[in-house]
């Protein structure tokens, strides 16, 4: 009995959270190639409490650098639809949903200017009686042309009521076909560290 009036609580409070309009930013700089690439980030997502509308998420991301001996820039943005599957509810937070990703950049001498499709997954846990939460989010696709994935393992602490910090790590993986009858298999790994905000 216990079990159950506890489990109807904590739906009962992510509910509400999920009942009030939100918005969230975050900023900071992405460090790649053993700590020689400084590339900055930058994202805003809305969320809203109308179940059949998803959530907006748009994210910029500057990433240029070498790849052995090729000067490499694939900065893009990304505009992310996604469903909350689980808000707050015991300590969890899930989402999914889709990312169109537009790359602007140039490979060596051939310029890469294209859009392509991502299935994207995010799950954070907060652990009780701290600011402190941990997750991963993933996006992986890119049609036929491409085949691309986007790992991010973070850890934020809330200091102040409406902000705090991140850090993590990252790896972009982008394998990019027929760019000017050639293939580029391209690879980004390193840390990150910056601040956001939640309204």
């Amino acid at each position: 009995m216990k079990s159950a009036l506890l489990l109807s609580t904590a739906l009962l409070a992510s509910a509400a959270q999920a009942d009030v309009l939100g918005l969230t930013a975050e900023a900071g700089s992405y460090v790649t190639n053993d700590g020689e690439d400084f590339n900055s980030y930058f994202g805003v997502a809305v969320e809203h409490p109308i179940p059949v509308i998803p959530n907006v998420r748009l994210q910029s991301q500057s990433l240029e650098g070498k790849v052995g001996s090729t000067t490499v820039d694939t900065s893009y943005n990304d505009y992310t639809l996604y469903y909350e599957f689980l808000d707050g509810l015991l300590w969890l937070d899930l989402d999914a949903g889709i990312t169109l990703r537009s790359i602007d950049g140039s490979i060596g001498s051939t310029d890469v200017s294209d859009s392509y499709p991502l299935g994207y997954a995010s799950a954070y846990v907060t652990f009780p009686g701290t600011n402190l939460s941990v997750g991963a989010e993933y996006k992986t696709g890119g049609g036929s042309d491409a085949d691309i994935t986007d790992t991010t393992f973070k850890i934020k602490y809330q200091a102040l009521y409406f902000g705090g910090l991140e850090a993590g790590y990252r790896k972009v993986e982008e394998d990019i076909d027929d760019i000017d009858g050639s293939a580029f298999d391209i690879k980004f790994t390193g840390v990150f560290i910056g601040a956001f905000l939640d309204f």
